[in-house]
């Protein structure tokens, strides 16, 4: 075992003992159910997360705020104006039991004490320790009087952990009739769950942002369409930067398109892309760096894709559930068919709602075509959209909101 994590197991030994010693024995313990205090867990603050506290930030009575085991993110929110705090902080244990709702969009794995114990059970890979620790959380849930909350993070083409893990939940949220009937055959029972859409859309479908501000944000030039590539996650080791050619290769031939079409090129790999392919991470700096056409824009910069979607004018990817967001925006999707390591899905393959393309050719042809013909899918969209969405008010964090106040006052 190295220092850093021999330090870690420490510093959770500490803060464990100190936590249950607290909320077994602290005084106020009884007065804290009087007071409305929701926390928002997670490794980043951004997406469903970030658009239902700033929400929840208006309501009078209410005191939010965010925590996470992600120090790099604690040093990034330091001059926003959000309250932060780090989810082993012994001195921030007073406000964890005062917390009665916890609101998470991956799993519970940023909740003080319980996450830890989950990213324990994960790194052992240990069956049966990962099914004692869903008996835990519901004895935690019971002494310390808390409600779980499942914002999640995306409308998923296939089956997610989140069948599940909305067992040891108390509600959660999904964005549609449909949703809300797979759900609870999966679990066996539907109480739990809410058709309120999800707050990171509400600017997507209120066009609520400007364009230019956007562009300058970036760092995009203004004045051409812009072709965003977010691809699949893989879960591969070796996953090529595209699925059909080496990565220079491409890359040469899409600045040549762009160079044709007058488009930017903006690229967004999947987080766990640069964990596992450092070299070609380095390539695609170097050919960014010496083009006007390519843009990078990685999530560790700019954590929320909600804004980027809202200026791309294409979207290429694979299986990832960003489409479901882009289709509100009602503009051209290319999916590259690609293999999807998925037992069952719940959107099916055929729903996708753009060109699928097999190999390089067909994706350049299906590419200026897109930008001529921005229409040429929008009935299909359309379609999937009534399927995926009830709402299209841009007040899923006011509903989601609504929610969470009820408990508040169970």
């Amino acid at each position: 075992m190295n220092t850093k994590r021999i330090m870690k197991s420490v510093e959770f030994s500490v803060f464990g003992l100190v936590y249950f010693l607290v909320l077994i024995f602290y005084k106020g313990f009884s007065k804290r159910r009087k007071k409305k205090v929701v926390g928002f867990a997670s490794g980043f603050f951004g997406g469903n997360i970030k658009y239902l506290l700033q929400e929840m930030k208006n309501y009078a009575g209410v005191t939010v705020y965010f925590v996470t085991g992600n120090t790099s993110e604690l040093d990034r929110l330091k001059s926003s104006n959000v309250r932060t705090g780090y989810y082993m902080n012994v001195t921030h244990i007073p406000l964890f039991l005062r917390t009665r709702v916890w609101v998470t969009s991956h799993g519970p794995a940023n909740i003080p004490f319980i996450g830890p114990l989950h990213t324990i059970s994960a790194r052992m890979n240990a069956r049966l320790l990962g099914i004692l620790l869903r008996y835990f959380l519901y004895y935690w849930k019971r002494i310390s009087n808390s409600k779980l909350v499942d914002v999640w993070h995306g409308v998923a083409f296939k089956r997610t952990n989140r069948e599940k893990m909305l067992l040891s939940y108390d509600v959660g949220f999904v964005t549609s009739a449909f949703f809300k009937r797979y759900y609870s055959k999966e679990i066996g029972f539907s109480d739990k769950l809410r058709i309120t859409g999800y707050p990171r859309t509400d600017p997507l479908i209120a066009k609520s942002w400007d364009r230019k501000e956007i562009l300058e944000w970036l760092g995009v030039s203004s004045n051409r369409k812009n072709i965003l590539y977010a691809p699949t996650y893989g879960h591969k080791w070796d996953k090529q930067f595209f699925p059909w050619g080496d990565i220079n290769g491409i890359m040469n031939l899409i600045e040549k398109f762009c160079d044709r079409n007058n488009c930017n090129f903006l690229i967004r790999m999947h987080p766990n892309w640069y964990k596992q392919n450092v070299v070609s991470e380095i390539k695609l700096n170097e050919k960014v760096a010496q083009s006007k056409r390519f843009f990078h824009v990685p999530s560790n910069r700019f954590i929320d894709v909600e804004p980027i979607l809202f200026v791309s004018d294409v979207l290429i990817t694979g299986w990832s559930s960003i489409a479901n967001d882009f289709i509100l925006l009602d503009k051209p999707i290319i999916f590259l068919e690609v293999d999807l390591p998925a037992k069952e899905f719940v959107l099916k393959p055929e729903e996708r709602a753009g060109s699928i393309v097999r190999h390089a050719t067909e994706f350049f042809e299906k590419l200026e075509e897109a930008l001529v013909y921005p229409n040429l899918h929008e009935e299909k969209r359309r379609m999937l959209i009534d399927k995926i969405y009830k709402y299209l008010d841009g007040n899923a964090s006011k509903r989601c909101a609504e929610q969470i106040l009820k408990l508040l006052e169970e």
